[in-house]
């Protein structure tokens, strides 16, 4: 039967060439081929990667040398090279999948990989260097595969390492890792990141995502271990710092750019920064964890600039004549209830220890001091004092004033401003009285220009020097 089939296998091609008069060429059997599709010569960095190679095979024409068996055609694998992990063979046609591992040794290197079929092979140099893709900062995630041949390279920025403009949904997970190296990163906390604030930046930290689906500029201090996620065109220093476990969260609803914005802490005040109004009539309240409390003005009045206003729970709206296109800072004390509106860049003082003494009936002196600044005031009375109370009035610096009260300019200082000594120019101080204390409003200007407005409301301690100490009203 086989020397039949072959017979007549040859049959057509012999009267082909048997036949002088014919046109037709001689027919040439069909040669197998293997052909490799993809690079000859692929290079990766230090940190390795996956590749994949791809080929073509066309088979030829079987002659009576070959034999038809039962078993699935396979391309045989070799490679030597213990960094690259592959498999032995694939089924002919599949492509081929390999792993190059990261290069620790120091040294270039590179290695052969040979696919055979039959007597068909071809091969592939793969090359391995000792350079990493990029120097610095970069965030590498699922947005690229994890893939640190693909990392998002961070510009350097202001002391910052930035990525602008990256989109991220909430699915997205990423770290920061240096020269292209995974072993070098920083990660978040395990909770969700909220767009504008900062946070640390962990050594080998849980992978970090965000709460919100955005387009954002992220940066990075790698000097003090921190990371912002800000919303595009913020810059760091708009970032917030995130709550504590526990902490209660306070922001201020008013009619402005946004309608509202958190209110961050800053030694004994929480304060909301660079607002404009968008009327000449600012409008606002201080709410707790969005709608938990709510805290207006106490008396429903029409305020000034600069004024300490009371705040209680209900819904009366903090009402302050502003000026147009003017930027403000809300400062707010939950322990004082009270709220001040500054413009942008000035700051309420409240002072936090209040001593005095009376060297005689017509003679008295009172230091404040509160956060940055101390005021020493030693000044004479126009009418006689009983039992060490102040009198309540208006006490001038102007030594000319037709009134007597008037402050001693003769001090060795009457102001403090971090420290620095500097002498008064004017202002002057009201004194009411409350029960159990005083009620004092200060507003100077010292010779160096700075302009003090204060406030203080309670009892006045005693100084460490010869005298009285001044008795608090009943």
């Amino acid at each position: 039967m086989k020397n039949l089939l072959i017979a007549l296998f040859a049959l057509p091609m012999l009267f082909v060439a048997c036949n002088k008069e014919s046109d037709t060429p001689t027919q040439i059997p069909i040669i197998a081929e293997l052909t490799l599709t993809s690079d000859a010569v692929v290079e990766y960095d230090i940190n390795g990667g996956e590749g994949v190679i791809t080929y073509t095979y066309t088979p030829g024409e079987i002659d009576s040398e070959s034999e038809i068996t039962g078993e699935i055609a396979s391309l045989k694998i070799e490679c030597d090279a213990e960094w690259i992990e592959i498999a032995e063979s694939v089924m002919l046609k599949d492509d081929i999948h390999y792993t190059v591992a990261k290069n620790d040794t120091g040294e270039e290197r590179q290695a052969i990989i040979t696919a055979t079929y039959n007597e068909l092979s071809f091969i592939v140099l793969i090359k391995q260097s000792i350079d990493t893709p990029f120097k610095g900062w970069g965030i590498v995630g699922t947005m690229n595969e994890w893939d640190a041949a693909k990392t998002i390279v961070m510009e350097e920025a202001d002391g910052y390492y930035a990525a602008k403009a990256v989109k991220l949904t909430t699915e997205d997970k990423f770290k920061f890792i240096k020269d292209g190296d995974n072993a070098q990163n920083r990660g978040g906390n395990g909770q969700p990141a909220n767009p504008d604030y900062f946070y640390t930046a962990q050594s080998f930290g849980s992978d970090i995502r965000v709460s919100k689906a955005g387009t954002y500029d992220i940066y990075l201090n790698a000097k003090e271990d921190t990371y912002y996620i800000m919303s595009e065109g913020k810059s760091p220093a708009e970032a917030m710092e995130p709550l504590a476990p526990g902490e209660n969260l306070y922001e201020v609803y008013g009619n402005f750019e946004g309608e509202k914005m958190r209110l961050t802490t800053d030694k004994r005040y929480m304060v909301a920064k660079g607002i404009k109004f968008n009327d000449t009539t600012a409008e606002f309240d201080i709410r707790m964890n969005e709608d938990e409390k709510v805290f207006g003005a106490k008396e429903d009045a029409t305020y000034a600039v600069e004024e300490q206003i009371a705040v209680a729970e209900g819904d009366t709206k903090i009402k302050v004549e502003v000026e147009a296109d003017a930027k403000y800072d809300i400062y707010y004390r939950a322990d004082l209830s009270s709220v001040w509106l500054m413009p942008a860049g000035a700051k309420p003082m409240i002072w936090v220890e209040a001593t005095g003494i009376a060297f005689s009936t017509t003679n008295f002196a009172i230091n404040l001091k509160g956060d940055g600044l101390e005021l020493f005031f030693d000044f004479y009375c126009g009418e006689d004092a009983e039992n060490n109370i102040i009198p309540e009035a208006t006490y001038y610096v102007d030594d000319d004033n037709d009134g007597g009260y008037n402050f001693n300019l003769e001090n060795e200082y009457d102001i403090r401003i971090d420290g620095f000594k500097t002498k008064l120019k004017s202002g002057t101080m009201v004194i009411k009285h409350i029960s159990g204390g005083y009620d004092i409003t200060v507003d100077v200007e010292s010779i160096h220009n700075h302009v003090v407005k204060a406030h203080y409301a309670g009892p006045i301690g005693e100084i460490a020097i010869m005298g009285h100490p001044i008795t608090n009203p009943e």
